[in-house]
């Protein structure tokens, strides 16, 4: 044991000695093309999963330099932090962002997501000075103030945020973008009447990622109907995330139209970047239950839990929708009846009122999963 440990620590040293000595020494003007095959191939590995393929790739990467640090080098470095902290290896991304701002101490960004680390390890006070060098070098970025606020609410320092949510008013601007961050700020502070406001006139300006915000505020409001509008125009503008297509499906859950639900879901799950693929994940398993289709909320449950093992609620239903899977209809399970064809007759047959849902919880019209509880940096 003690022989694994010293060569944890041994190679965590050495990752930072490459890093701080590819920032501090520089690298070569010349693109080659190894740094960028290397650079290749450790953005494929964290898409894949292979986190520590990942870094040894842009270890690779980093060995290349051989002369003046440039963008690329910068770029790099980023990937390597992201990758280290997906491996849960906070200590060796909070180095190499240390790495990055040795060398350059104006590094906005690095000091920003430094201090979202330090956050999550307890250290409160350092991060606090690490978000307040990041506005000081870069105090013109409504998202740099937004994403502060969100990451302080998220550690229970709502009112430390909301100064930088009000500090942000200062910064001038009348076009498209900035009523559109400017509608999200107030939208933030619960001053909704603001916030609709601003957003009406973001749209009018041009910007569709307002239509998503304005959703929202009519969604706090309990406005379903305008939601639902703004959602769907947040959509057809064509700039629609996973994040829009599972609060549509829940809208959608809500009037009970779980095949209509089930259409977001796929559409969210299918893009790109799905950060928030756990709820979706969950609300497809309820809307399957809802329409009968025990065998695929089966098969996504089984995917489910194998990504989410740690989700015991989930394994309980499991358990639930496997004897479904396995029973033919008809037959008496531990007191009720399945009945495959029709999930509505299965309820009534089993003296139950569907409350059973793939979260644990209530899976009625209350029940959809807006992942609010996924967080990121």
């Amino acid at each position: 044991m003690e022989i694994n440990h010293h060569r944890t620590y041994r190679g965590k040293a050495a990752v930072f000695l490459l890093v701080t000595a590819a920032l501090l020494a520089g690298c070569a003007n010349e693109r080659t093309e190894d740094e960028l095959s290397y650079r290749k191939i450790g953005i494929e590995s964290m898409q894949s999963g292979d986190y520590e393929g990942a870094l040894a790739a842009f270890d690779g990467a980093l060995a290349c330099c051989t002369g003046k640090i440039t963008d690329l080098e910068i770029d790099i470095c980023y990937y390597k932090a992201a990758a280290q902290y997906a491996a849960q290896d906070t200590e060796g991304a909070l180095e190499t962002y240390n790495a990055m701002i040795d060398y350059d101490g104006k590094n906005a960004n690095a000091y920003y997501l430094r201090g979202c680390l330090k956050l999550g390890t307890g250290d409160t006070d350092g991060a606090k000075q690490d978000f307040a060098d990041a506005v000081k070098y870069n105090h013109s970025d409504y998202e740099l103030y937004i994403n502060i606020y969100k990451n302080l609410a998220a550690y229970d320092l709502a009112e430390d945020g909301t100064a930088y949510l009000n500090d942000a008013f200062s910064i001038k601007g009348n076009d498209a973008e900035s009523l559109a961050y400017r509608g999200e700020i107030y939208y933030l502070l619960g001053q909704y009447d603001n916030a609709i406001k601003e957003l009406t006139s973001a749209i009018d300006a041009g910007s569709a990622a307002a239509n998503l915000t304005l959703a929202q505020v009519y969604e706090a409001q309990q406005d379903t109907a305008n939601a639902q509008t703004y959602y769907q125009a947040y959509v057809d503008a064509g700039v629609a995330d996973s994040e829009a297509m599972n609060a549509l499906a829940q809208i959608e859950m809500g009037k009970l139209n779980y095949s209509g639900a089930l259409s977001y879901i796929e559409q969210g799950l299918s893009m790109e970047s799905v950060p928030n693929r756990r709820a979706l994940l969950q609300n497809q398993i309820i809307c399957m239950e809802y329409t009968g289709d025990f065998a695929g909320a089966y098969e996504v449950m089984t995917a489910y839990t194998a990504a989410y093992p740690d989700d015991a609620e989930a394994l309980r239903e499991y358990t639930f929708l496997k004897s479904r899977v396995d029973t033919p209809a008809g037959t008496e399970v531990q007191g009720e009846v399945v009945v495959t064809e029709d999930i509505g007759t299965a309820e009534a047959d089993s003296g139950t009122d569907g409350t059973d849902g793939a979260d644990g919880t209530d899976s009625g019209a209350d029940a959809g999963t807006d992942g609010s509880g996924d967080s990121g940096q």
